[in-house]
């Protein structure tokens, strides 16, 4: 009886082993289809790599020209900021001028008004 059941178990295990063979068999061209698809997903993958790459390839240049044009318009502020300065200081010595002119005028007018008085006779004159 013990060699009747360990024959039936050994006839069992070769049931299951021919079966799970034979699904195999069975399945292998959608698995090998599968393995195809997976090659086109890779070439898929590969191809969405590239164009991420050319991507940021293009991101890169473009961040290239804003650098350089953030660069040329820093360099045009501080241009215009030492022209300003210049400017500034032209103006305070313009101002500085002016204010010497007016001082200038002001004598000069109360010269010119000295001068008709003592012309007309109200000022007496000492001579």
């Amino acid at each position: 009886m013990n060699m009747k059941q360990i024959f039936c178990n050994a006839a069992t295990i070769c049931m299951v082993a021919l079966a799970v063979l034979m699904t195999q068999a069975t399945f292998n061209g959608s698995a090998n289809a599968q393995k195809k698809s997976s090659e086109s997903t890779r070439g898929n993958l590969v191809q969405r790599v590239a164009d991420l790459e050319n991507r940021q390839d293009e991101n890169d240049k473009e961040f290239v020209l804003i650098d350089q044009s953030l660069g040329d318009l820093d360099a045009r502020v501080n241009d215009n900021a030492a022209e300003i300065r210049g400017l500034q200081a032209r103006v305070k010595a313009a101002d500085k001028r002016l204010s010497i002119q007016r001082a200038d005028y002001r004598g000069l007018v109360s010269k010119v008004a000295k001068m008709r008085a003592r012309h007309s006779g109200k000022e007496p004159r000492s001579e």
